[in-house]
């Protein structure tokens, strides 16, 4: 009987052992700092099944700017399919709205073209014509846009959302690692923010998480998230998100944007210093957007 115990303790101590080794360890999203991750365009993309983001009026297709350096099309401003599901009347409304406006000639910018905080999910239409770069603490994990660098999220680990807490531009993100996958908490997400490019709005009741880990063997990272707000949505709803990685002398950027750095970059990293301040200046004589104000301290 003691050699069997003995065996059966041993062959525990192996299993737990292979399962510590089988175990995968977290994410590394930037092995150093010359690492950026590049936003593939079109938007969000579907879910394999199930509730899925607002995509394009397939009779009003989108091209990018990047659309057009390939291809010399002209570039579309987007205009929403409002036959998907998910929309609220009131939502399906505001999308009606600007989708009005830009057929009808009007420039369809936005609060993302006057450099206002893209706020969550839309930070993640961030990093295309220039890359996102993320920095990975014990406590925190920090993303930023290269063209704006007040588009910065920052993701608290292993915390707890406040009691009460205050509605700002990202919202309170709070994350852990599962295995290979960083898992981000995000709710408090201001109302002056939009879900996406075609200015979906949200309520105060919005509530996100996301599922970031590497595939292909680290040359992209895929984010998986799901969004939640009965106010603005008929129902929950899934979308991806995927970005491939920039880094000089390994994976360089796509020729198509070896153009002036003003509107893209012609190599990859390392991050380089730049700057796109709120601002009411608009180049092409439509209503200007007035610059973020707030009427009451949110502290």
């Amino acid at each position: 009987m003691k050699a069997r115990a003995g065996f059966l303790a041993a062959a525990a101590i192996t299993v737990l052992a292979g399962s510590a080794l089988a175990a995968p360890s977290p994410p590394n999203f930037s092995p150093n700092p010359s690492v950026g991750w590049s936003a593939s365009g079109g938007g969000f993309k579907p879910p394999a099944s199930g509730a899925g983001p607002i995509r394009d009026d397939p009779a009003h297709p989108t091209i990018s700017n990047n659309d057009f350096r390939a291809t010399g099309k002209q570039p579309t401003f987007p205009i929403a399919d409002l036959s998907n599901p998910i929309l609220q009347p009131w939502t399906r409304e505001a999308l009606r709205k600007h989708n009005e406006l830009v057929l009808a000639g009007k420039s369809g910018m936005g609060p993302r073209q006057s450099c206002w905080p893209r706020g969550v999910p839309g930070f993640l239409l961030e990093g295309m014509f220039q890359p996102m770069f993320i920095i990975q603490g014990a406590k925190e994990v920090v993303m930023t846009a290269q063209a704006d660098h007040h588009q910065r999220r920052r993701i608290y680990l292993n915390a707890q959302h406040p009691t009460n807490v205050k509605p700002s531009w990202f919202g309170d993100s709070v994350g852990q690692y599962e295995g290979d996958t960083l898992v981000v908490d995000t709710i408090g997400i201001s109302t002056r923010t939009f879900i996406d490019d075609y200015q979906t709005p949200h309520t105060d009741k919005l509530h996100v998480v996301e599922r970031f880990h590497l595939i292909d063997g680290g040359k992209t990272l895929e984010v998986n998230f799901h969004v939640e707000d009965p106010g603005a949505f008929t129902m929950p709803w899934d979308a991806v998100q995927r970005y491939r990685r920039v880094e000089p002398g390994v994976a360089e950027s796509t020729p198509v944007l070896d153009v002036d750095a003003t509107s893209a970059v012609p190599t990859a990293g390392p991050m380089l210093e730049s700057s796109c301040a709120e601002m009411n200046h608009n180049y092409i004589g439509d209503e200007t957007l007035p610059i973020p104000t707030a009427r009451k301290p949110d502290f």
